[in-house]
């Protein structure tokens, strides 16, 4: 494995400028530990590096880095911790008389990257690494801005199309967005690519409306991301030379004080490893046809409804009480019942999706015989009957579950088999009257899972072979994976233990690491209600058990890293800990093993081998006790 420093040398002899030598082999000024975190400091925002406070520099040393031409010249430093040899930050110099590549460390690993080339026509570069993501933005006028993102996920770019907003930056948002050298990389040209361009060309306007319509806080900050499933043009379709990815949108939800918000991506297309906005972004619940087209569609015979469901929305209920949501939601459902009786079947369409998730919603609380649930009903059993499969199946399966949320939360005692037996043949029934629809991967899913819940031999049997059918029928579907590591898990007992990652300082981790100990994983994530509680009952278990070879890992399910972090610190929870980004329902972590809910607890022997795939907090320290006596 070429390490961080090799890997910066051979991109200081080997790429970006030719003619490096004799230039580069001018005496570089002295690098102290103090000139090192006095004057350099990264100069993008938010970026989480090690950086030593004055009373901790000297315990830092800086070691030269040879030069190529000649040795005994150095071509830049190395920082290390000098008790943990671990590099803090690098500089490497191209041309004699200034830092080139600057790289910042955390614990060691190598977390963000600037690039200063020589030549003043070539641009700055920034990379976000390890911990602090994928991002690699250019810096063409070398303002310190970033005007292209070279590499960035659908979650970053949504982090930074939000940021653009709240303060109303358009030329971040125009670092986001799709150009015509973008296409011509991928070979979309005439008029597929006019019409993105065109799209394209009103990002800058949609940003000052989005902030004026969102009505933000300076507290409002970024919670998390939801997309559906990619759509793909094949190249041969539009001439192109690529296939075009997109997701039709994606919503962006904003934490702000008790007022959550929500913000609307427009369409993404994906150009190599970035991500680029079309649209640009919109305030407020939009949302995807379940055709797959964008909506809704608002024409001048359902406008003044329109205004007036955006004064509902403006009027969101804070605080957001389950009583407060549900008059809410039957305040939009009346004006979408309106909205959707004046609009024909197509232009309807997604307003129909809205009105069916504000049905839902507002039952929410009702009996089974309430006023939105029987609405609801009706619309599933009109659309049956209709040529919309699309939205045929979506209503169906929100009034299936919003049916059997209702019959929990009034179930009589003793009423839970059969209530799960009904839920199971609902399941069913579902997924054969809309093999393909867009929910089927999640019905499925979820059936699975109804099975496994038995906590029988026979329910396990019965989920394992709808795991089966998803990862079969829906491969490339996230629940795809999920199921697959599913059947990983409840085939797991006995078997080593496969668990490697990184941890949230960016190291590497693999559970073999840990051979000779008994291991405690535990997945959990900032908002388990069991956190705080779990968190005391394992500190008292390794403070007891540590000694005698208990190691506890902890897989931290929250999306965002920082919030894992401090989740992390706030509770106290000891031992290492594992995050990778995507939460419950992406991360590959969760996935690997199919975890569904949090908490979830794996307990493994001094062998390395699992004894429970689905420990439990309540007697965790007799298990541990068992094992370490």
């Amino acid at each position: 494995m070429v390490t961080k420093r090799l890997t910066m040398r051979a991109l200081a002899g080997f790429t970006l400028w030719a003619g490096f030598g004799a230039a580069a082999q001018a005496q570089l000024p002295a690098m102290t530990a103090e000139t090192a975190f006095k004057n350099y400091q990264p100069k993008q925002k938010g970026v989480n590096v090690t950086t030593p406070t004055p009373d901790q520099w000297a315990n830092l040393k800086v070691e030269p880095i040879p030069g190529k031409a000649d040795p005994k010249t150095p071509m830049g430093y190395i920082v290390r911790d000098s008790v943990s040899n671990k590099p803090v930050r690098q500089f490497v110099s191209y041309d004699g008389k200034s830092f080139n590549i600057i790289a910042y460390y955390l614990e060691g690993a190598e977390a963000y990257r600037e690039v200063f080339p020589p030549q003043p026509t070539e641009p700055y570069q920034f990379r976000w690494l390890g911990a602090n993501g994928t991002k690699w933005g250019i810096d063409r006028d070398r303002d310190l801005k970033v005007d292209e993102w070279v590499v960035i996920s659908p979650e970053e770019l949504s982090q930074e199309l939000l940021q653009a907003v709240l303060t109303k930056d358009t030329k971040r948002a125009e670092a986001l967005t799709v150009t015509k050298a973008n296409l011509d990389s991928i070979g979309v040209t005439g008029a597929k690519a006019t019409e993105l361009l065109d799209r394209a060309a009103n990002v800058g306007k949609k940003v000052g409306e989005a902030a004026d319509a969102l009505k933000a806080t300076p507290a409002a900050k970024w919670d998390h991301l939801q997309l559906g499933i990619p759509q793909t043009l094949p190249a041969d379709a539009i001439g192109a030379r690529d296939d075009l990815v997109s997701h039709k949108t994606g919503t962006v939800m904003v934490e702000d004080g008790m007022n959550p918000k929500v913000l609307q991506t427009g369409e993404l297309v994906q150009v190599g490893r970035a991500w680029k906005i079309v649209d640009g972004p919109s305030a407020g619940g939009g949302n995807v046809a379940a055709g797959g087209g964008v909506g809704p569609v608002i024409t001048d015979k359902i406008k003044d409804l329109v205004n007036t469901l955006d004064k509902i929305d403006q009027n969101a209920p804070n605080p957001p009480t389950a009583a407060a949501i549900g008059a809410y939601n039957a305040r939009r459902a009346e004006v979408l019942e309106q909205i959707v009786a004046k609009l024909d079947a197509k232009d309807g369409e997604t307003w129909t999706q809205l009105l069916v998730d504000s049905l839902s919603a507002a039952a929410e609380g009702e009996k089974l015989d309430g006023k939105h649930l029987v609405r609801l009903k009706q619309f599933k059993e009109a659309l049956a009957k209709g040529p919309n499969t699309a939205l045929a199946s979506y209503t169906a399966f929100r009034y299936m579950v919003t049916e059997n949320s209702i019959t929990l939360a009034n179930a009589p005692p003793g009423t839970l088999p059969e209530i799960q037996t009904k839920w199971r043949a609902a399941l069913e029934e579902f997924i054969k009257a809309f093999p393909k629809a867009e929910d089927t991967p999640e019905a499925t899913l979820r059936l699975g899972m109804a099975y496994e819940f038995l906590n029988t031999k026979e329910g396990d049997a019965k989920a394992k072979e709808w795991y089966q059918t998803l990862a079969k029928n829906h491969v490339g579907h996230a629940h795809a994976a999920k199921a697959m590591g599913a059947i990983r898990r409840l085939e797991s007992d006995g078997k080593p233990l496969e668990l490697t990652g990184p941890t949230l300082t960016g190291s590497p981790f693999n559970a073999t690491s840990m051979s000779g100990k008994v291991i405690v994983v535990y997945y959990t994530a900032s908002w388990s209600s069991s956190l705080e509680a779990d968190a005391k009952k394992l500190k008292a278990l390794v403070k007891e058990y540590g000694a005698k070879g208990l190691e506890l890992v902890t897989v931290c399910l929250d999306n965002d890293a920082k919030v894992a972090a401090q989740t992390v610190a706030t509770v106290g929870l000891p031992g290492t800990h594992l995050h990778t980004a995507g939460g419950l329902d992406g991360s590959p972590l969760a996935a690997h093993y199919g975890v569904f809910v949090v908490p979830h607890l794996i307990v493994v022997g001094k062998d390395g081998k699992i004894v429970n795939r689905n420990a439990q907090a309540t007697n965790l320290d007799d298990e541990v006790k068992k094992l370490l006596p």
